[in-house]
């Protein structure tokens, strides 16, 4: 299958790409970087952005995809309105030529925060609760490109990650600020520890992807997450033990409402999560403590 990426040398995007090119595919990435590794011969690069149509038009046509996969999302982790338009615009021009060009198949990726305000184990089609910008906008993409997808006759895949962790994720995240401050003999700075979310390893989004992007006659939005809710602070204490310190939290009363992802869709598909909070967050500070 000939299958053009976007966002390839993002941190999904570099746990997604090995698997493709396990499999009997030709992938074409747009990046901002000139190359992002020689993981296989079926694997070609463009140095372009999202923003500029023109810097990837020209290699979009020639390469006549099959299926694309469409996870940039640039500037991140600014959720400005201002940020967010520039991506909401690249994302729709990027439809609009993948029709042109005969694309039959199209995945792109979403978020949890599309549901908002939800409480408890959350389904695709719940409409989502006072969404925030991020989310906002995310839905807004997802209903300008099913509705260009129906136009041209071609399927479209929403893809919704839920709080993704693991090897290459920003500094900033939970895990590698909770690591930084753990290192330093700091508590970390959680503002809301209470909080609660589902964990998913990028590696397993990343085999939720391939899984989408290989299965015939799907369509529609699907859930990828762990199935299970986790405080915050549990995991700060995961990873405290796990670097041989006490627990930062003790005693702490009932966390606070939050969602998780409802998989039963997804693993109709022949997916599930195989890689525990514990094991990924032990990757994960293994990976750390590698780039130290």
């Amino acid at each position: 299958m000939r299958i053009f990426v976007t966002g390839g040398g993002g941190f999904i995007g570099s746990h997604l790409l090995p698997l493709l090119a396990l499999g009997n595919h030709q992938v074409l990435c747009l990046s901002h970087a000139a190359s992002i590794g020689n993981l296989s011969a079926a694997l070609s690069t463009i140095q372009g952005d999202l923003s500029t149509p023109e810097s990837y038009a020209a290699e979009l046509e020639r390469f006549k995809p099959e299926s694309c996969i469409h996870l940039a999302w640039g500037g991140l982790p600014d959720y400005s309105i201002e940020n967010c338009c520039l991506n909401l615009l690249a994302g729709i021009k990027l439809f609009e030529m993948l029709g042109q060009v005969g694309c039959r198949k199209i995945i792109a990726l979403g978020t949890c925060w599309e549901y908002g305000k939800h409480i408890g184990a959350v389904k695709e089609d719940d409409q989502g609760i006072e969404p925030n910008m991020f989310g906002a906008f995310k839905t807004a993409l997802h209903t300008i490109g099913q509705s260009n997808c129906m136009a041209t006759e071609s399927r479209f895949i929403w893809a919704r990650p839920f709080f993704v962790y693991g090897p290459g994720q920003r500094l900033s995240s939970l895990i590698p600020s909770c690591y930084g401050s753990l290192k330093l003999g700091e508590v970390p700075k959680i503002t809301s520890p209470l909080a609660v979310n589902d964990f998913i390893h990028v590696a397993d989004v990343a085999a939720a992807i391939r899984v989408l992007v290989e299965a015939d006659e799907v369509a529609g939005i699907y859930n990828i997450g762990s199935g299970h809710p986790t405080a915050v602070w549990q995991v700060a204490n995961l990873i405290a033990v796990r670097m041989g310190i006490p627990p930062v939290y003790h005693d702490l009363p009932a966390a606070a409402p939050g969602f998780w992802a409802d998989i039963a869709k997804t693993r109709l598909l022949g997916w599930q999560p195989e890689i525990s909070l514990e094991a990924g967050i032990a990757q994960t500070l293994q990976a750390l403590e590698t780039d130290q």
